[in-house]
């Protein structure tokens, strides 16, 4: 049977109701539009079209629920959009700031030959450049008992397993601090506005709510 052919911008709506969903978060209009950084009627015009093809529900509450073709399509592409990154970062050098905005644009385009290339090679890779599982997302992390940074206590620490990623001025700040996937850290202190201070690869660091809710980290014994 033949594939039925989804748009660019059938794509993009899906797999940004997908994240939402693995992100514990519900997808609503509006949300939407500010995420694609399109107009609410446009947004409106779109989710018809969608439900209508059978990609997804709209419920009364006006929550957003993808139909079981559209979670097929939602998480091949961001399957899709994870192997451009591992290709953009092991193959020409990419730094794994810039590779998320780079995959948006390559996921499109890979064939299905091409992803089975690339499944080939990067099929025993668990995870993406940020962290982030490959076929399960962030929704597999929390099944694993991962949590928010923001949720440790002093005297807690943890192993970063994986951080946002599109956002690439906060992967450069992550950078320039040495907090990546799989690097330990300790929780020193919590203030009021819940700015965190730990103590990872080597150095004492200072971060704020906007920081520690986009790190998820797994709890490590003392």
């Amino acid at each position: 049977m033949r594939r039925e052919k989804t748009s660019v911008s059938q794509e993009d709506y899906l797999k940004a109701i997908w994240e939402m969903l693995e992100e514990n978060q519900t997808p609503i209009s509006a949300r939407l539009a500010e995420e694609l950084r399109v107009t609410p009627p446009a947004v409106t015009a779109a989710l018809k079209r969608m439900t209508r093809d059978g990609y997804l529900r709209v419920e009364r509450s006006g929550r957003i629920d993808l139909t079981r073709k559209g979670r097929q399509v939602a998480g091949r592409l961001a399957l899709r959009h994870q192997l451009a990154e591992l290709l953009l970062t092991d193959v020409i050098g990419l730094s794994w700031a810039r590779a998320h905005d780079e995959a948006e644009r390559l996921e499109h385009a890979i064939s299905p030959e091409v992803e089975a290339l690339l499944l080939k090679r990067y099929g025993k890779r668990s995870v993406c450049p940020h962290g982030v599982p490959m076929q399960g997302g962030v929704a597999k992390l929390r099944k694993q008992g991962a949590v928010l940074l923001a949720d440790l206590q002093p005297g807690e620490q943890a192993e970063i397993l994986c951080v946002y990623e599109k956002d690439a001025r906060f992967l450069e700040f992550l950078e320039g601090l040495q907090l990546r996937p799989a690097t330990r850290v300790a929780v020193r202190q919590r203030e009021y506005d819940e700015t965190m201070t730990l103590r990872a690869a080597g150095r004492t660091i200072h971060l704020g709510k906007p920081a520690t809710t986009r790190i998820w980290v797994r709890r490590s014994a003392l």
